[in-house]
């Protein structure tokens, strides 16, 4: 039997342990998708909307060529020019919403073909390093029959991979199911239920989210050329994570939307009469409302007793008391990638536009409030290539500078710091060691408090 660790990063997501759904002997169904509703689940994911810089693909993603229909969810890539790319694509993703360590994940798809695209479904650290990289299946249009299962390691530049390819019927005429079965010792892959490779070095140990997405030009598939025709879709039916039924233990999931869930203990699976602790958070902007699911409740922190598998869901409502985003009179940088990439992005209230500095430590993006004011939170919205240290800085005179918040365990993605109670006229952020080869890249910089 396999042994699972599980973790749901900032509780977005729960259990659902349906009848008749997916069911397998001894496994739990610890997360799932079935795209059965009219809209995406913003609650499990995130639809990408950026011209991401990776092996030189040429598409801009973006949430517009990602729906639902008829039960399946859809990533659309088009011929058509966005945010400076060509073409558009699809991709969704469970960054910040889910990850788990070791588990069964199925995931029933039609893919694209055509020269130059790439559908696949794979998977990312949570902590944002890569490598490692768990490729659950990727294909290349202009082969459709060949199905790629990869697994990355190493350390840049020494980056190592192994894998195999499995060539089969063409997997863009009709749905197949990828698996993939990964424990503390090996790695597995199956298309539709039979088994092609198992990897036994170089597991990864920890949570991985999981990318659906599609891939237009490139490194690898390469250009689109004449015959390829748009727009393509990439069809998933679902997506589904198991972990093991253990008797006299039970699992907890919560989720929730514009705000976090923290449980102390954190633990993959609890045994019975475990005591509990959850605490709810809201986002900048929101506060706590009430408990709904398996716990009806306004109480926060909330105590229980695992006794059975719960999912809970901590519920927010907009605080009309909350800090108020604040005025930017201007910004500047210590480097920059390029003219387009300038410090500037990164306070133009446009999460399409970035600031990415050059690849090397340190960096700083300067702001400048216009006028002396109450800060008291901050909203970091990072691009892939984020800061693993960094410090927060305030002056009166961008001269002189004094620290009011540092770190050394960055997460990347969307942090918030609350809680400050700094009066300045400028605020920094002052990279000291990079959690990519890559520099420092933030889609915004955001401040909230007060003018004094």
């Amino acid at each position: 039997m396999l042994i699972f660790f599980s973790l749901v990063v900032n509780n977005d997501c729960f259990a659902q342990p349906i009848s008749n759904l997916g069911e397998r002997e001894g496994l739990y169904l610890l997360w799932n998708d079935e795209f059965d509703g009219n809209v995406l689940d913003a609650s499990k994911w995130r639809a990408e909307d950026a011209a991401l810089t990776k092996n030189n693909e040429m598409q801009y993603y973006t949430p517009e060529d990602v729906w639902l229909d008829k039960g399946f969810l859809v990533l659309r890539s088009e011929k058509r020019p966005m945010g400076k790319r060509m073409y558009t694509s699809g991709l969704v993703e469970t960054r910040n919403k889910f990850a788990f360590q070791y588990g069964r994940v199925e995931i029933r798809a039609q893919v694209p073909q055509g020269q130059g695209l790439l559908p696949a479904h794979w998977m990312l650290p949570a902590s944002g390093l890569w490598p490692p990289e768990i490729d659950i299946m990727e294909v290349l249009g202009q082969q459709p029959n060949v199905v790629h299962m990869t697994v990355h390691w190493g350390i840049w530049p020494d980056r190592k991979k192994k894998g195999k390819m499995f060539i089969g019927s063409d997997f863009s005429q009709d749905f197949h199911e990828y698996a993939m079965e990964w424990d503390k010792n090996s790695i597995k892959w199956f298309v539709d239920g039979q088994q092609y490779l198992e990897v036994s070095e170089f597991v990864p140990h920890e949570p991985f989210y999981i990318i659906l997405n599609t891939a237009v030009g490139g490194d690898w598939p390469g250009e689109p050329n004449s015959k390829t025709q748009f727009p393509q879709d990439h069809k998933i039916d679902y997506v589904r994570v198991y972990v093991p039924e253990i008797p006299g233990n039970y699992y907890l999931s919560a989720r929730a939307e514009n705000g976090s869930v923290e449980v102390q203990p954190n633990l993959a699976v609890y045994p019975k009469n475990k005591k509990i602790k959850l605490w709810a958070k809201p986002k900048i902007g929101y506060k706590f409302s009430s408990w709904s699911g398996d716990i009806q409740s306004t109480k926060n922190p909330l105590g229980l007793r695992m006794r059975e598998h719960k999912q809970i869901i901590a519920n927010f409502v907009p605080d009309e008391k909350a800090w108020k985003k604040l005025g930017i009179k201007s910004s500047r940088a210590s480097s920059a990638e390029s003219a387009d990439l300038s410090a500037g992005c990164a306070v133009d209230n446009d999460l399409k536009t970035r600031w990415s500095s050059k690849f090397s430590d340190p960096q700083r993006l300067q702001i400048d409030l216009g006028k002396k004011c109450l800060i008291k939170a901050l909203r970091l919205n990072w691009e892939v290539a984020f800061a693993r240290a960094y410090k927060i800085q305030i002056s009166d005179d961008a001269v002189h500078w004094k620290t009011i918040y540092s770190t050394q365990n960055g997460q990347g993605s969307t942090e918030e710091i609350k809680n400050l109670n700094a009066k300045a006229r400028y605020i920094a952020v002052y990279g000291t060691t990079r959690a990519t080869e890559f520099g420092y890249s933030l889609w915004e910089f955001e401040v909230f408090g007060q003018e004094l």
